[in-house]
């Protein structure tokens, strides 16, 4: 008898192990069936890489397009490198001060962007979405069909030359260097831009919002561009969201303001605004104000965002820099009392260093408002 129950004992145990190593190797098929293999287009991240200054590699062109092309290489180095320092101390500053919200933060809101795609995603490295919107007509997303030559070449080093010098594009000289031959549009800079930063592109598609505050394909008419991407190595499919459209009340899509006022809810949504031309501070833009407000779980700006006399006290406020006048091509109305005064009063041994040039302003100012 106790030679059956013996037998029987270690025949149960083998059934457990065998059962258990089952599991462990059904887990980890389960495990390794999640990970998703990311693929960039190689035709779109070629012509991103070459236009980057990245890579000619498998581009056929002239001895004479080709020095052109490595002068040019040169150059846009020197250029990203000079914004690369601020964007890593920005990085530093945002592991340090940001970490209660950083990493659950999966919505970025970024109006009055332009093709300003590397600050939001320096602060908020890890969101799923990135929207960015702004007047700047979408365009051409990147040409697969390389164009090689000085023209394009200055086109491209043109449109980067102020944003990567001052860290944002000017409104008035966009209308010149993304609307030519070469550039139509803040697509191709986006493009570009994703190379430069190490990442890959999946697929470019053109959007539109629907009446229903849906986005849907469209043709090239279309008002919206959506990227899919990812850093290389990783296994996080990202999205970034262009919108050609204007904030201003009377000029707002009611399309675009239902696809907001439906999506933004569904999100823990992070805000940022920098060289918003104090577009915000104005009772002209009352609605998009409003919707940054009451959707974002923080907002990070400089002064030109919404003015500090619109926080209210669903939000904790921390103070960066220096604040001082606005510039003098500004309108006057601009400068906020009430901000000088919680800077030079309010703050007064609280406000905390900003290393970094960041906006219109020399000194910077950053202001990061978490929802209580």
């Amino acid at each position: 008898m106790k030679s059956i129950n013996f037998f029987t004992f270690i025949f149960s145990v083998l059934l457990t192990l065998i059962s258990c190593s089952t599991k462990s190797q059904d887990h980890s098929s389960t495990t390794s069936a999640t990970k998703k293999i990311l693929k960039g287009d190689e035709s779109i991240n070629k012509a991103t890489r070459f236009y980057a200054g990245i890579s000619k590699e498998n581009v056929e062109m002239s001895e004479k397009d080709s020095k052109a092309w490595d002068e040019y290489s040169q150059e846009i180095k020197k250029m990203l490198a000079a914004g690369a320092t601020a964007r890593k101390q920005i990085d530093s500053l945002a592991n340090a001060d940001f970490g209660d919200f950083r990493s659950k933060i999966d919505f970025v809101y970024y109006p009055f962007s332009g093709a300003d795609f590397l600050y939001p995603l320096t602060i908020f490295p890890d969101a799923d979405t990135y929207l960015l919107c702004g007047l700047e007509k979408t365009g051409t997303p990147i040409s697969t069909k390389i164009k090689t030559g000085y023209s394009q070449y200055n086109s491209y080093r043109t449109a980067l030359k102020s944003f990567l010098r001052d860290s944002y594009f000017i409104t008035l000289m966009m209308k010149d260097d993304l609307d030519n031959e070469n550039i139509d549009g803040v697509g191709p800079v986006l493009s570009m831009l994703m190379a430069t930063a190490d990442y890959e592109i999946i697929s470019i598609e053109t959007k539109k919002i629907d009446s229903n505050g849906n986005l849907v394909p469209a043709d090239t008419s279309g008002n919206v561009l959506q990227y899919k991407f990812f850093k290389k190595g990783a296994t996080h499919e990202q999205t970034l969201y262009y919108v050609s459209t204007n904030l201003r009340n009377t000029d707002l899509d009611p399309n675009y303001k239902l696809f907001i006022d439906k999506t933004l809810p569904k999100h823990t949504v992070g805000t940022y605004l920098k060289a918003a031309s104090y577009m915000l501070h104005w009772n002209t833009f009352t609605t998009a104000r409003n919707q940054i407000l009451d959707y974002s779980k923080c907002i990070i700006q400089d002064d030109s965002g919404i003015a500090y006399r619109h926080f209210d006290s669903r939000f904790d406020i921390t103070l960066y820099g220096k604040y001082k006048r606005p510039l003098p091509s500004f309108d006057k109305r601009t400068y906020q009392p009430d901000l000088m005064k919680a800077y030079e009063e309010e703050f007064v041994g609280k406000i905390k260093p900003l290393p970094f040039h960041i906006g219109y302003s020399e000194p910077s100012n950053w202001l990061c408002a978490r929802r209580k």
